[in-house]
């Protein structure tokens, strides 16, 4: 078998496998699916309390099954959170409304949720603690140094005393301004969108009726409303205007004023809370790993449309997680912790462009004219978020692609005939593990460091060629193999595997 740990297990001095600075969704979600895998792990936050407020409460479906993947009661997602059935365009008198429904077949998460972040947030620093991982507010974190096997840091608690600590890795998820990239030493560069204020509020709606499962988004010249459902009945409600002075601090009656101009004359918002606004940018690291230091969430990206960060920084997370517990348990070559860059910097700049292309579309001085495909033909230009795939990963085999199904692919919600009935993937990989598919009912004896489950007997339901499909942690496909039995088919799998354990 290849050499799958050219650097050692975590030294036995180390205080920590994993710190993770930050406690944003992001870095909680990293932080409770490692202690999931049983890797030493803590957070440490510098704020002493979570950020009140909405702030993007908008759950796309790849991120519902992440939280699913980490143990998140659905129940309770719902009990708190609206369903998002439908989005409407309204231009002047002309209004476009389009089906959010995803997979009319999916029974757990055919549309996006809305749930408030830091109702999230709560949920997720539950998840880590349950699964024995401190989240630690109030406490500043400080990149004093690497060294052979470790990072050494410096926490400051509330009291003010410094505790010193070493941890074999440091995943830094502290947001755009980031203290331990810059520590760390990566470069930083940022595009800012001048001309353009962007402001958000959580309120109540008077003067016009909408329905309470429906994103609604009113555009007039320069300038767009939008407004999102939430389960107290208030709204999420972002503004765009384009202006000279983007920097400006608004006042609640900027808000209103802007609000009513564009939305209707009637129109007004009732006890507005927690008004939040900046001037969109783009940042992107110059790279997302140095040494033993791993850039996550807006401390390796940030996006020109806010709803972007939270969803894809979860992504990342759920990408990352899986890969640093095989390095740290000695599973994996740390070579593997590669492909989180490459595959996860790809979607980011995708979403770049199409965030670009969303904004400018929001302060059009021709709303009519640059919403014409969805006014006209009810179909969107652009999607917000990119197909879901890793064709041109390293970790990606087999020779069929661009098909469902196929290597490459998010099949997380597809369902699996088995000999004991249908189930999903997600729920075939509750524990988090490789999931191996084999439609023989022959026993196929896969025994791998990366521990994978397998289904004999297994056919996915979206494809139908016989093969044999193993599925990575994140709900991706990783390989299809063609059909087999005996020494060779568990031969075929045995060198996928040992192929991602040294990194593709």
């Amino acid at each position: 078998m290849p050499d799958r740990a050219p650097y050692p297990h975590p030294l036995p001095d180390t205080d920590l496998d994993v710190l993770v600075i930050g406690a944003g969704p992001a870095g909680i979600a990293l932080a409770a699916d490692l202690a999931r895998y049983g890797v030493r792990c803590q957070v440490a936050e510098r704020r002493p309390d979570p950020r009140p407020g909405t702030r993007c409460p908008n759950l796309w479906r790849r991120t519902l099954y992440a939280y699913d993947r980490l143990g998140q009661s659905s129940d309770e997602l719902r009990a708190h959170g609206v369903p998002m059935r439908s989005k409407a365009f309204h231009v002047g008198d002309r209004t476009a409304e389009l089906s959010l429904l995803e997979d009319a077949d999916d029974q757990q998460w055919p549309y996006p949720l809305l749930v408030r972040q830091d109702r999230q947030e709560e949920y997720l620093t539950a998840l880590a603690r349950k699964h024995g991982c401190p989240v630690r507010r109030g406490v500043t974190a400080r990149i004093v140094a690497q060294e052979q096997g470790c990072v050494r840091v410096e926490l400051t608690t509330p009291e003010g005393s410094p505790e010193l600590l070493r941890a074999a890795w440091v995943v830094a998820a502290d947001g755009a301004q980031s203290p331990s990239r810059a520590a760390a030493g990566v470069d930083w560069q940022v595009l800012r969108h001048d001309g353009v204020a962007w402001w958000q509020v959580d309120a109540g709606i008077e003067g016009v009726k909408l329905p309470t499962d429906r994103e609604d988004l009113f555009h007039a010249p320069y300038s767009h409303v939008g407004m999102v459902p939430l389960a107290d009945g208030r709204h999420r409600v972002f503004l765009a205007s384009a202006t000279e002075d983007a920097t400006a601090q608004p006042s609640y009656e900027d808000v209103e004023r802007l609000f009513t101009a564009v939305v209707h004359p009637e129109a007004r918002l009732h006890e507005p809370r927690h008004l939040w606004w900046h001037t969109p940018v783009e940042g992107r690291a110059e790279r997302w790993l140095t040494g033993r230091v791993i850039l996550l969430g807006e401390a390796a990206r940030v996006f020109p449309m806010p709803v972007h960060g939270l969803n894809t920084g979860i992504q990342d997370a759920a990408n990352l997680a899986w890969k640093l517990a095989a390095v740290v348990q000695g599973r994996a070559s740390v070579r593997l912790l590669r492909t989180y860059e490459s595959e996860r910097r790809r979607v980011a700049e995708v979403l770049m462009e199409r965030g670009k292309r969303v904004l400018r579309a929001g302060v059009a001085a021709d709303p009519e004219a640059t919403l014409a495909p969805i006014l006209h033909e009810g179909s969107p230009r652009i999607r917000t978020e990119p197909a879901p795939t890793y064709e041109m990963s390293p970790l990606t085999g087999g020779t069929e692609r661009f098909a469902d199904g196929c290597a490459g692919h998010w099949i997380a919600s597809c369902p699996v005939h088995t000999p004991a009935g249908v189930w999903s993937v997600s729920t075939l990989q509750s524990q988090g593990q490789w999931l191996v598919l084999s439609p023989s009912r022959e026993p196929l004896n896969v025994t791998h460091p990366l521990n994978p489950r397998v289904v004999d007997g297994a056919q996915l339901a979206v494809c139908d060629r016989l093969m044999i499909t193993i599925v990575r942690p994140d709900g991706y496909v990783g390989a299809e193999i063609p059909c087999g039995t005996g020494r060779p088919a568990e031969r075929a799998v045995l060198d996928y595997l040992d192929r991602v354990a040294v990194g593709g």
